[in-house]
C-alpha cells in the first residue's frame, strides 16, 4: 500500500496541488515586499537610515565654539488628532536647606552687688542693770541677829521715812522654846551688817563711850504699835506704778556692809503684768508717796519694763534693775524778748519824737 502512495507523488516529494500552493504563497509574499520597497522609495524614506560621516576636526588649531542649532519643531499633519494631556502640576521647588547660623551667646552680665540694707538702729534700752554678788549684799528678812555671840532674835521688817531712809528695824526677840516671843523696834543705827559672814550677818552693837565721856545707854526696844505714821513699812507692803496700778509685793530688802539698802525684792504675782516671779528693783528708785494720808511705796516701772526685767534668783548673781526714763522733748523756740522792743524796731527813727523816740532808742541795741 505504501508503495502505491509513493508512486503517485511527484519527484519533489509533494503532491502537485500542495506544490502549487507553496509557490503561490511565496510569490504573493515577494510581491508584497516589492510593493513596500517601492512605496518607501517614492516617499523619500528608507527603511535603513544611513548616518552621515562624522566631520574631521583639526584639534591643532582652535575652533570657534559652534552655536547650537535650534531644533525646528516638526510639523504634525493636520489630520493627526492632537492628544490633549492633562496639565502637569508643577511641583514647587524644594527650598534649600537653611544653614543654621550659630550666634555665640553673650555671657550674662555679672549680678549686681547685693544692696546692703541699713540695719535699723537698736531700740533704746528700757532698763539699766547692775550686777552684785551675794557676798556683797544680804537679805534682811529672817536674818539672825546676834549680840555678844548669842542669837537674840530675827529681823522681820523695817520702816523708812518719806525720803526712803531706813529708821527702824523690827526684831522678833526669841523666848524659851518660842514662849515669850515678841516683836520690838530698834533704831537702824544699832545694827552692823556683814554679808560675807554667813554665821553672823547682822549683829546688835552696844554703844561705846568716847574718850572722857560716859557711855550712852543701850537703845531700848520699842513697841510696834508706837511706830509714828510718818514712817512706812516695807516687808509685805504693796508697790504701785506711777499710774497707780499694782506692781507687786515687797518680800525682802538687800543690804550691803555699810547698812545701806541696795535693792527691793518684789514678788510680781497677781500684778497687771501677769508674771509669777521676783525681781530686784534698785533702792534709789523707790518713792514714798502719800495717798489718802497714807504712805505708800512707788516705783516708776511700766508693764513693758516689768516684763523685760530679769528674774531674781538667790542662786545666781543678783541683777538689780532701774527704769530708763525717756528724754524730754526739746522746748519750743522762745518768743521775742518783749513786744515793746519789736514795736520800737518797727518805728523809723526820723518820724519818732518825744518820749516814744526815747523809749525806742532805749529798747534798740546800740551798734558799736
Amino acid at each position: 500500500m505504501s508503495g502505491g502512495l509513493l508512486q503517485g507523488l511527484p519527484r519533489g516529494g509533494l503532491p502537485p496541488r500542495a506544490y502549487d500552493w507553496h509557490w503561490r504563497a511565496m510569490a504573493r509574499t515577494l510581491a508584497i515586499l516589492i510593493g513596500l520597497a517601492l512605496v518607501s522609495v517614492m516617499s523619500g524614506c528608507s527603511l535603513f537610515p544611513t548616518q552621515p560621516p562624522a566631520p574631521i576636526i583639526d584639534l591643532s588649531t582652535p575652533q570657534p565654539a559652534s552655536e547650537p542649532e535650534a531644533a525646528e519643531p516638526e510639523e504634525e499633519p493636520a489630520s493627526t488628532p492632537v492628544a490633549t494631556q492633562p496639565p502637569v502640576e508643577q511641583k514647587a521647588p524644594r527650598p534649600k536647606p537653611k544653614r543654621r547660623v550659630v550666634v555665640p551667646k553673650k555671657p550674662p552680665p555679672p549680678p549686681p552687688p547685693p544692696v546692703e540694707e541699713k540695719v535699723p538702729p537698736p531700740p533704746p534700752p528700757i532698763l539699766t542693770t547692775r550686777i552684785m554678788q551675794h557676798e556683797q549684799i544680804h537679805g534682811l528678812l529672817d536674818s539672825e541677829i546676834q549680840r555678844d555671840g548669842k542669837i537674840v532674835g530675827r529681823a522681820v521688817d523695817m520702816y523708812v521715812d518719806a525720803a526712803a531712809k531706813p529708821k527702824l528695824m523690827i526684831v522678833n526677840l526669841s523666848g524659851f522654846l518660842g514662849v515669850g516671843d515678841r516683836k520690838v523696834t530698834f533704831p537702824w543705827s544699832a545694827f552692823r551688817f556683814n554679808p560675807a559672814d554667813k554665821k553672823a550677818p547682822v549683829t546688835f552693837v552696844m554703844p561705846q563711850a568716847a574718850a572722857g565721856k560716859k557711855a550712852e545707854a543701850p537703845p531700848k526696844p520699842g513697841s510696834v504699835a508706837e511706830v509714828p505714821p510718818t514712817l512706812a513699812q516695807l516687808v509685805d507692803s504693796n508697790v504701785t506704778q506711777k499710774s497707780g496700778a499694782r506692781m507687786g509685793r515687797v518680800v525682802d530688802v538687800l543690804i550691803d556692809s555699810q547698812a545701806q539698802p541696795q535693792a527691793l525684792v518684789i514678788d510680781l504675782s497677781d500684778s497687771l503684768a501677769g508674771d509669777k516671779r521676783q525681781v530686784a528693783a534698785n533702792w534709789p528708785d523707790l518713792h514714798v508717796v502719800s495717798r489718802n494720808k497714807v504712805l505708800q511705796l512707788q516705783l516708776d516701772f511700766t508693764d513693758t519694763q516689768i516684763k523685760a526685767a530679769p528674774t531674781y534668783s538667790p542662786d545666781q548673781p543678783i541683777k538689780i534693775i532701774s527704769p530708763v526714763v525717756p528724754p524730754a522733748e526739746p522746748a519750743a523756740a522762745s518768743e521775742p524778748a518783749s513786744a515793746a522792743a519789736a514795736a520800737a524796731a518797727a518805728v523809723p527813727a526820723s518820724t519818732s519824737s518825744g518820749p516814744v523816740a526815747a523809749a525806742a532808742s532805749a529798747a534798740r541795741p546800740s551798734k558799736q
